[in-house]
Order: C-alpha cells, then sequence, then structure tokens
C-alpha cells in the first residue's frame, strides 16, 4: 500500500469546544475514503484541515495538488475551461448559461470543474446533494475512473456502497476506520462493538468479584478490631488478624488498580438514539387515492397526460423520474395546491401527512411550545417527551423554527404527524436534511407505519428498504408499476415492454373503478371481464418475455 499523507494526534475544536482529539490515519494513495458521522461531529471540519494542510498532516514528499469542493457557496464557480470539464458538463447536462442555474444543475458544474482540475487529493462535502439517480450513476462512474485519491463526505449509504474503500466515522471526538464501503463497515462496527462488550462484561464480572472479596476481608477486618478492643488476652492475636487482612486488602486492590490501568476495557460507546413512532389511523378501506384521466402542464410543457391508476390501503410507493419530472407537483395535486385536467378521489376521512422537501411550510416565527403546546399537562408532556426522542434540548421548546437547522425542522414535521396519527404519509426528499443515524431511525419507523406511503426520494439505500411499488414518471408519462426499483432497472434485461406497463396501469384504473360498485351492477359484470382479459393479455406478455 502506498500512503499519500499521515494524520497525527489531530485536534479539532469549534466554538472552544473540542469536536476531533488525538486523532491518528493514514491516507492511501488512490483510496476512496467516506466520511460518515452524525451532523456536529466534524466531517466538513476535518476536510477543512486537510485543504489547509493542518500541521498535524505528514504528506509522504512534496504537499499533493489539492482541490476542496464545499457544501455550500455562494455564486458559481468561474473555473472549468478545460477539455475536461467541458466533457463532464456536457455529459451531465449542464447548460452553458450560467447565470440562471438549478441547485441540481449548480452542482454538476461544481463537480464538473473539481474532476477536471485532476488533483491528487479531492476532497468532496456533500457530492451528491441535489442530484437524481441518473446524475448520480454518473457521479460514481467518475468516482470509480478517477485517478487520484478522493475523501468525500456522504449521507448516500448507496453512493457510499458503490465507490468507497475506506470508511472514517467521527464519533464520541474519535475517528475510526473500517476497510470497504459502507455495508462492510457497517457489520464490522457491529462485530467489534459485540467483541468489546463481551471483553468489558468479563472485565466488570472480575471487577465485581474481586470488589467482593474486598468487602469480606474488610468485615473480618472490621470484626477482628472490634474483637481486639473486648478481650484482655487476646488483643494482640485480633490485632494482627486485622492488619493482615489489611495487608490482603490492600494487595488485591493493588493488583486490581494495576490490571485496569494496564488494559481498562472502556463500555462500546452507544449513539443517542433518535425515536421516531408514527401511529397511522385505523384502516378506513381499501382504495386509499384514486386518480382518474389527470394531465397537468406546466406552461408550454406537458409534464404528463390521461393519467389513472389506484393507490390501495398499506401501500409503499416511490415515485421515480429526474428532476423536474412532476413528483413534487403530484404531491401538491393530492394535496390540492396545484390546478390540473381529471379527477383526484381521496377517501372520507382520510388524514394525509406531508413533508415538503424544503421543509418552509412551517411557521417560521413560531416556536414548538406554541405548534405543539397543549392545553392538558398529560398531552404537552407528550409532546415534549417526543421531542427528547426526537434529539431535541430543552432549549429548542421555545426556539423559533427560523433558527433551527433543515434536519431539526425535519424531525418538527414527523413530530407532527406522530400526534396528529396520520394515514398516508406524502414524503418529499424525507432524508435530505438527516445524518446517517436519523436516517436509519426513519426507515425503522416507516417499516412499522401502518399506513400508506409515497416517497420521492434519490436515496435509493433508503428506498430498497421500504418501497415495492413505483410510480415512474418518463417522458410525459406517468405510469404505476408493480415492483421494486431493482425490478424497474433491469426490465430491459428481462425485455419487459412498454405494453406491458401500459397492461398493468389499465388494470389498476379498472380495480379502481371496480372498487366503485357493487358485484351485481352491469357496469361491474363488465369491468370484471375486462379485469380478467387484461390479467390474461398481462400473463400472456410475460410468458412471451421469458
Amino acid at each position: 500500500m502506498t500512503i499519500l499523507g499521515k494524520l497525527t494526534n489531530l485536534q479539532l475544536a469549534y466554538d472552544e469546544q473540542t469536536i476531533l482529539e488525538n486523532v491518528q490515519a493514514i491516507i492511501p494513495k488512490g483510496a476512496r475514503i467516506a466520511v460518515i458521522g452524525r451532523n456536529g461531529a466534524g466531517k466538513t471540519s476535518l476536510l477543512e484541515a486537510i485543504a489547509a494542510n493542518d500541521s498535524s498532516i505528514q504528506w509522504m514528499g512534496r504537499l499533493p495538488q489539492i482541490m476542496y469542493m464545499q457544501q455550500e457557496i455562494k455564486g458559481i464557480s468561474q473555473a472549468g475551461t478545460t477539455i475536461a470539464s467541458r466533457k463532464l458538463k456536457s455529459q451531465w447536462h449542464v447548460p452553458q448559461n450560467h447565470i440562471k442555474l438549478s441547485g441540481v444543475e449548480k452542482m454538476k458544474l461544481r463537480l464538473a470543474d473539481a474532476f477536471a482540475a485532476l488533483a491528487e487529493l479531492l476532497l468532496l462535502d456533500e457530492p451528491t446533494n441535489h442530484l437524481d439517480a441518473a446524475s448520480v450513476g454518473l457521479l460514481i462512474e467518475q468516482m470509480n475512473a478517477y485517478e487520484g485519491t478522493v475523501l468525500f463526505v456522504s449521507h448516500d449509504r448507496y453512493f457510499i456502497d458503490e465507490t468507497a474503500t475506506h470508511v472514517w466515522e467521527l464519533e464520541a471526538r474519535q475517528l475510526r476506520i473500517y476497510e470497504g464501503n459502507y455495508s462492510a463497515s457497517r457489520q464490522e462496527k457491529e462485530h467489534r462493538r459485540l467483541t468489546q462488550q463481551r471483553k468489558y462484561d468479563r472485565q466488570q464480572a472480575k471487577v465485581a468479584m474481586v470488589e467482593n472479596q474486598i468487602a469480606e476481608l474488610q468485615s473480618w477486618s472490621g470484626k477482628a478490631h472490634a474483637e481486639s478492643t473486648k478481650k484482655d488476652g487476646y488483643k494482640e492475636y485480633y490485632r494482627m488478624k486485622a492488619k493482615k487482612k489489611e495487608v490482603q486488602i490492600r494487595s488485591k486492590r493493588k493488583r486490581l488498580e494495576a490490571e485496569l490501568e494496564e488494559g481498562k476495557i472502556e463500555k462500546p460507546y452507544k449513539e443517542p438514539e433518535i425515536f421516531f413512532e408514527i401511529r397511522g389511523n385505523e384502516k378506513k378501506g381499501k382504495r386509499v387515492l384514486e386518480l382518474n384521466n389527470i394531465s397537468k402542464r406546466l406552461g408550454d410543457r406537458t409534464l404528463f397526460s390521461d393519467v389513472s391508476f389506484t393507490v390501495q390501503h398499506g401501500e409503499r410507493i416511490r415515485l421515480v423520474g429526474p428532476n423536474g419530472s412532476g413528483k413534487t407537483t403530484l404531491f401538491d395535486m393530492i394535496n390540492g395546491r396545484t390546478e390540473y385536467e381529471g379527477k383526484v378521489w381521496k377517501t372520507s376521512g382520510m388524514q394525509i401527512g406531508f413533508l415538503s422537501q424544503d421543509v418552509f411550510d412551517l411557521p417560521e416565527n413560531r416556536t414548538s411550545a406554541e405548534l405543539f403546546g397543549r392545553e392538558n399537562f398529560a398531552e404537552e408532556g407528550e409532546a415534549r417527551t417526543l421531542m427528547n426522542h426526537l434529539g431535541f434540548g430543552k432549549t429548542h421548546w421555545q426556539q423559533p423554527v427560523q433558527q433551527l437547522s433543515m434536519g431539526e425542522r425535519v424531525k418538527l414535521k414527523m413530530m407532527e404527524f406522530m400526534l396528529s396519527g396520520c394515514d398516508v404519509l406524502l414524503l418529499d426528499e424525507p432524508t435530505n436534511h438527516l445524518d446517517l443515524p436519523s436516517r436509519e431511525q426513519l426507515e425503522k419507523t416507516l417499516q412499522s407505519f401502518p399506513g400508506t406511503l409515497l416517497i420521492a426520494t434519490h436515496d435509493r439505500y433508503f428506498m430498497e428498504k421500504l418501497a415495492d411499488k413505483l410510480l415512474v414518471f418518463e417522458e410525459g408519462r406517468l405510469l404505476k408499476y408493480e415492483g421494486n426499483y431493482r425490478d424497474w432497472t433491469t426490465k430491459d434485461e428481462r425485455k419487459e415492454t412498454p405494453d406491458l406497463l401500459q397492461l398493468e396501469t389499465e388494470l389498476q384504473a379498472v380495480l379502481g373503478k371496480l372498487s366503485f360498485l357493487n358485484p351485481g351492477d352491469e357496469e361491474y359484470r363488465k369491468l370484471d371481464e375486462q379485469f380478467n382479459e387484461l390479467m390474461k393479455r398481462i400473463r400472456a406478455a410475460k410468458t412471451t418475455d421469458e
């Protein structure tokens, strides 16, 4: 292994508070090192220290050329006039006019400039922010083909799995190093934790045994001292006996202290847990949503037309499509926030929770106390307990929303859903502002949520744990796909044709209409025949493809 550089006793502090101490690490040449950890753990500070050539960093030879792409910057880089940069911009479809760029276009421009610099050490802070699945795929290809060394901060576990050769995790002011990608690091972390826990438990059992022996000796010594003051003929005997016990006590305690000083095993670090628990209301019917002949235009552009599909209770559906294809617009249509052609039917009495992408729908000037305070003392106690479970401190109760981070705002919206008991959750990029522990806890929560989920996200790792169906936005169409994202991305290999997708979409529309009718109706009979015919055609199409 060729070493590019070493970190030796690196110390980092922020506002006089230590965030990293005694960091020791090797940077292998050509490595792809993912830096992960909680918000505030020091990930960006670590990249900044390396970019600034901190005195604790020892380079093997001359100072390497370093390119640092920060997480957020004001304005647009004017670099990138090289052939390599122009090629990347073209590949990533970055407009030539840089005056009015979207968030995703700005990120692509900055990535193109960063990679085009061909630095020996490339530092990237959240490079997948704002990117859709196709752009993340291109970035993965670029990362894996890059000849230099890359350190990158990311919360995108799929991206880390596809690119990282090492994982540096920051926790409890320490840097813990793992070889391999994210999944491998989690397995190794759990193995280390269990091993340390067993060693810690054995040591604690031994400490308890020695302490019990010392307690017995102290008891016997105390009795001997007491007897030495009572019996004239035996005073010296009991005095010597007490002294012998005291020598044994000092000897045992000294041996125990020496053993602990030489190899004391610390209790395994346990991350502070964040608890989400969303209790859905009672099921109100099989159908939750139905779209009939829906069309939506934005100016001269048609997002989708003649869309019909049904969403059943308990379904977990991911919205898939490039940025700007209409995912957020669909959420706005369901919530009645935008006009459209056609009809959106929702079951009566249904409680919908909507998490917007930027969480800007929370009242900026109001505090948590004003939003969630209750007249009943017990109910207010529940709300404050929820805030504690979500990782908030006591000061957050009286803090205005505008002073909260985006991640904290997401948690407040989740708290709103918890207290209201939603039947359906519409989540627009729910993991955007959450650190890794919060994302993992949210996954567990949504897996146990009894209601219906419609989620727009570019976090592939997150969705592969949750969604088993898709709404696919593609070339002016919107199709419901009865399979997960992996099925969708491999459909060409299985020769799954657009005709089959259309048949499945028609089947969904027929199911929706059937749910309105009674079995004895003439219209029900006709639709039932249509349903059976569609099923035959779908089976035939799948058999042909195989």
